[in-house]
């Protein structure tokens, strides 16, 4: 038996492996044309383009996974059931529970492994992602000078160049608009310069000849003054394409532990009851005020005067209940997304078992080991998978389910389903059976269908 558990996990491994590729592959390229455009456009350097592929193939892997499982179980038990190697270990005593074990007892294994990943690495290299793509998206582009074309990439700067000489830092025509700081803009007009960049590559040096200044004062906008000179040395600051790391410690949802996010949602529920014994107390106050003004209306008979203060005050209590109230949602709120988040670390992980007991029946009935099948009835089974979490999110954000259904339900009825078939394929029995409709049938239209539909030939009788 031990050969037949080697033999079978062997079958896995290629199509595992082979599936997890191929499905990283496409994940791969959609991300990279997600962020082409944001690459070219800032300029980075080979090391940060590797960084910023390596921290986002975690959720590609927290997402492939469970899908190559998937991919291998179809593809190795059908091909498994193709060649007839089902039919001959049946006919050897040996069940499909059996043949299944060695898959299941494999994706148990690789469950757990997974489930420490979505729940210690995952968050981690997250935030790490996170913080890298705030940092890329905030530096400033790699300056280029083009011919007859304003740049814009500086803050405060508008400047146009007619000529450039591609072989130095030779231009011609320059043209400044300077609105750094200055509510009216300041024009440096030059009829030839030169391009150069500090040692650090942040300051952009203009070396300017035969120019002029034209300018306005702020304060005194009637005044207008014009400036000759043969050269002029324009520094601008902060132009360069350095890519600043930065660190925080603020983290979403996704980018924290299951650890820290049930922390949170202690302290959630804490502020909810302190907010719930702050309307307590309010009504109290509100309702010692009622009293004490009723008392006071018997004696004095300013029943105008007393009742409009008393409206007035009770106003302003109504005022700070509703408050408590809404930040008691938005609390439960954030509670629901923290426990959502919490059962999606481990329901994703726990699918890897889940797509075994519905993968294995189904790779057995498909009979057919090739790709195009194993990928096609894996797309299909893991967008249904999707639709149900992404359903769930939305259903447990709105708090009309619990977030343990939102999220548990598609490793449930995918689950149950899968053991279903898997009992009825064990057993050689039909799926579904018909026979509960034949109540609804009448029994006239009941009972040509259980007879030949043709009458029998009757033999011709002798004169």
């Amino acid at each position: 038996m031990k050969i037949l558990y080697r033999y079978i996990f062997r079958e896995h491994i290629g199509p595992f492996f082979f599936g997890l590729s191929v499905i990283m592959f496409i994940l791969v390229m959609d991300f990279i044309l997600e962020i082409l455009n944001l690459i070219i456009g800032k300029g980075l350097n080979a090391l940060v383009i590797l960084q910023v592929f390596g921290l986002n193939l975690a959720w590609m892997l927290a997402l492939a996974i469970p899908m190559a499982v998937l991919v291998s179980t179809l593809m190795a038990f059908g091909r498994l059931s193709q060649d007839n190697e089902i039919t001959a270990l049946k006919a050897g005593g040996v069940s499909l529970y059996r043949v299944i074990l060695p898959a299941l007892i494999a994706s148990i294994i690789i469950a757990c492994g997974m489930a420490f990943f979505n729940d210690r690495i995952l968050p981690e290299l997250n935030h790490k992602a996170r913080l890298l793509m705030t940092d890329i998206h905030q530096k400033r582009p790699t300056l280029n000078l083009k011919e007859n074309v304003f740049i814009d990439e500086i803050p405060g700067y508008h400047i146009l160049i007619k000529k450039v000489d591609p072989h130095s830092s030779d231009v011609r025509g320059v043209t400044i608009y300077d609105v750094k700081d200055r509510r009216v803009p300041r024009t440096i007009i030059a009829e030839k310069g030169k391009v150069e960049f500090t040692s650090d590559g942040n300051t952009l040096i203009f070396k300017l000849f035969n120019g002029e200044i034209h300018e306005t004062e702020e304060k005194e906008p009637q005044r207008y003054r014009r400036v000759s000179f043969d050269k002029q040395t324009i520094y601008i600051h902060d132009v360069g394409s350095k890519l600043i790391r930065s660190r925080s410690d603020y983290r979403t949802d996704r980018e924290k532990t299951s650890r820290q996010m049930l922390e949170d949602i202690r302290k959630s529920e804490q502020g909810i009851d302190a907010s719930k014994q702050r309307i307590v107390e309010l009504v109290n106050s509100a309702w010692q005020k009622v009293l004490a003004r009723k008392n006071k209306m018997g004696a004095s008979g300013e029943e105008k005067t007393i009742l409009g203060d008393l409206i007035k005050d009770n106003q302003g209590i109504l005022n700070q209940i509703l408050r408590e109230v809404q930040n008691i949602k938005n609390k439960k709120r954030y509670t629901n997304s923290l426990m959502v988040e919490v059962h999606k670390k481990f329901a994703l992980a726990v699918a890897c078992v889940v797509f075994i007991l519905v993968g294995a029946p189904l790779g057995i009935m498909a009979k057919k080991g090739g790709m195009a099948v194993g990928l096609g009835l894996s797309l299909g089974f893991f967008v249904l998978y999707w639709a149900f979490l992404i359903g769930g999110e939305e259903l447990a954000d709105r708090q009309l389910i619990p977030a343990f259904w939102a999220m548990w339900s598609a490793n449930i009825l995918i689950g149950g389903a899968g053991i279903y078939i898997l009992v009825k394929s064990a057993k050689e029995t039909k799926f579904i059976s018909w026979k509960w409709t034949e109540k609804f049938v009448p029994k006239r239209l009941r009972k040509p269908l259980k007879e030949n539909r043709f009458p029998k030939a009757s033999l011709p009788t002798s004169q």
